[in-house]
């Protein structure tokens, strides 16, 4: 009758427009064609891709409230009021605390009292890192963690004005040959000349902003040459001597050092030695050695056939060298090397060298720089004097109390080099997952855990994207086995048709059974006025209407309610399936919602 009537009343815009008596019709087909579904369904990777959470999981029970009533409404295109969905899905809950990495800065240093990049050798870090983190974590929450990265001066320190004592661009003409020949001699064969010379190129290397980029030509070597050569500069005797190079790797082996510097009375021998390795799948690892043909190896893959550049150092005082490899120029000293090595100090160094040799590279060099300060290597303009000095780094790990920034010292573990070697790992990182490594490490560290014991564990991480950081995981033992905190759950969620649209609807549907009636007779058996709707419900299995009235259901439903839900909240609602008599015996459905502390009906 309600189509009728609406015709009706649209007749007379027949003539004037069909885009009204469209909607209409759309409408009242909608309505009078809907289909009532009850579905439990879960989501699909196709619909995470679907809903564009290319994680395969929400971020928080609000973007699911937010995303599902439209997912919804195109699955179930039919479906209208009185249809109810239950849908189960992934949510990120997050980590189980939270670790931050902190690289200390100048003004963290000057707080400390020193000018200097860095705390000076007399004094105590612990004695200004607590006060140095609380400076830059204002709204801590208490377990989490900071792992803070500092250096410190081992020495006196002094004054330098920023110098380069080597600038090669490989200027040497228009014609590729052998570099001993066609640099006249400038470079020297120091080592089998002659076999598979180092060659030179007339293209160039280049990088922006870097001073000694995209000049002139540039080097190669090549894996199967032997020849090594040295070009020598003014000596330099004290401080520390940087080195830079552009470099552009097309092949690498088994690894050995390719690129260095040159002691001038060979009484140390060759220093900062750097060279490169195949990482295994195809990518490269850098390494450096002090004073020594045993390189330490950093664990970031680097890519061939792509330009870097290659800055090594090397401290005359104490033997420290440091390798770091760029993407991009950075004027200033990055905090943290690719890799470190210490070896024999007192080396007057006074030539760079390259080298080819059996595991040796495939590759190109250029723009080689050597200079006593990092700021030299990176720029032509004139410097100001820099205090310089060797110093080292540290890592500290503290976390938040609740009041302050303290060392942890219960349910917390760092796991140390020692562990990892006993691993047969350096790190963990994306090939080598902590889940793979420390559910076994940790029952053999700790073989009398007992059941339900629980470690926040922090670890050393590589990754190709972020490089060497510090990461933890809350760690559990259950049933004998160590297992890592589920950052990811599965959680659910209630949606209901109102007729128009879906919306979220935390009705919890419960149908009485047999438990259920025998718990309304036992509650209500010796109840004042309750007998004969009691002796009834005995006889015959159901709730008459002839016999209970309707606020005896309620008072009976509500008892069913709390016992079997207990502890809900506020505005929690519930449809009850009741077996019921009222001339025929069959099911009907009451719904309640939670006010007060008590069930309403909620129609």
């Amino acid at each position: 009758m309600k189509k009728i009537l609406l015709l009706l009343t649209v007749f007379s815009m027949v003539f004037t427009s069909c885009d009204p008596l469209e909607d209409i019709y759309t409408e009242v087909d909608a309505e009078s064609n809907a289909v009532v579904g009850d579905v439990v369904y879960t989501l699909t990777d196709d619909d995470y891709e679907e809903l564009e959470l290319s994680y395969g999981s929400f971020s928080s029970e609000d973007d699911a409230k937010a995303a599902l009533p439209a997912f919804l409404a195109d699955k179930y295109p039919v479906w209208g009021k009185g249809s109810s969905a239950l849908i189960e899905y992934q949510l990120y809950i997050g980590n189980a605390f939270d670790l931050d990495n902190y690289n200390l800065d100048q003004d963290d240093y000057t707080f400390s009292g020193s000018d200097l990049l860095g705390f000076e050798s007399t004094s105590t870090p612990s004695d200004y890192l607590a006060d140095i983190i609380s400076d830059n974590f204002s709204s801590p929450n208490e377990g989490d963690y900071v792992a803070a990265s500092y250096f410190q001066f081992t020495g006196s320190t002094y004054t330098v004005t920023p110098t380069i004592s080597f600038d090669e661009n490989f200027d040497y003409g228009t014609t590729a040959g052998d570099l001993t020949t066609v640099s006249s001699g400038d470079w020297e064969a120091h080592s089998g000349a002659g076999n598979g010379p180092i060659g030179f190129d007339t293209t160039s290397l280049s990088m922006t902003d870097y001073p000694s980029s995209d000049i002139a030509g540039s080097l190669t070597v090549d894996s199967s040459g032997s020849e090594d050569v040295t070009r020598y500069f003014t000596e330099i005797s004290s401080g520390i001597v940087y080195a830079s190079t552009l470099v552009n790797l097309s092949e690498v082996n088994d690894g050995t050092y390719t690129f260095h510097l040159r002691d001038s009375d060979f009484a140390v021998g060759y220093v900062a030695r750097v060279g490169a390795k195949d990482d295994g799948s195809g990518n490269i690892l850098f390494g450096i050695g002090a004073s020594s043909s045993t390189l330490t190896y950093g664990t970031t893959p680097y890519a061939l056939n792509t330009t870097y550049l290659l800055v090594s150092s090397y401290n005359i005082e104490n033997g420290e060298a440091n390798l770091y490899i760029l993407p991009s120029v950075e004027t200033t000293q990055p905090v943290t090397p690719e890799a470190s090595s210490s070896g024999t100090s007192g080396a007057i160094v006074s030539g760079v060298s390259i080298r080819q040799g059996g595991g040796g590279p495939t590759g190109v060099f250029d723009g080689i720089r050597i200079a006593n300060t990092w700021s030299a290597l990176m720029t032509n303009d004139v410097l100001a004097d820099e205090v310089v000095g060797g110093k080292v780094e540290s890592n500290v790990i503290y976390t938040f109390d609740g009041t302050d920034w303290v060392l942890p010292t219960n349910d917390y573990y760092a796991v140390t080099e020692a562990d990892f070697t006993s691993m047969g790992i350096t790190s963990f990182g994306s090939s080598t997952s902590a889940d793979d490594y420390l559910p076994a490490f940790l029952n053999l560290k700790f073989p009398y855990a007992q059941e339900g014991t629980t470690l926040d564990v922090v670890y050393d991480y590589v990754s190709s994207s972020s490089g060497a950081q510090v990461r933890g995981d809350l760690y559990t033992k259950e049933s004998g086995v160590w297992s890592s905190f589920e950052s990811t759950i599965t959680a659910s969620l209630q949606l209901a048709h109102d007729g128009s649209s879906w919306v979220p609807d935390n009705t919890i549907k419960h149908e009485l059974d047999a438990d259920d009636y025998a718990l309304i007779i036992s509650t209500y058996k010796t109840v004042a006025g309750y007998e004969t709707s009691v002796q009834n419900l005995e006889a015959y299995g159901n709730i008459s209407t002839f016999n209970w009235t309707e606020e005896q259901i309620d008072a009976a439903l509500n008892t069913v309610i709390v016992s079997n839900y207990p502890g809900m909240e506020e505005g929690q609602k519930f449809a009850i399936t009741v077996y019921v008599y009222d001339g025929s015996s069959h099911n009907i459905v009451i719904n309640y919602i939670l006010e007060g502390g008590v069930y309403v009906r909620n129609d």
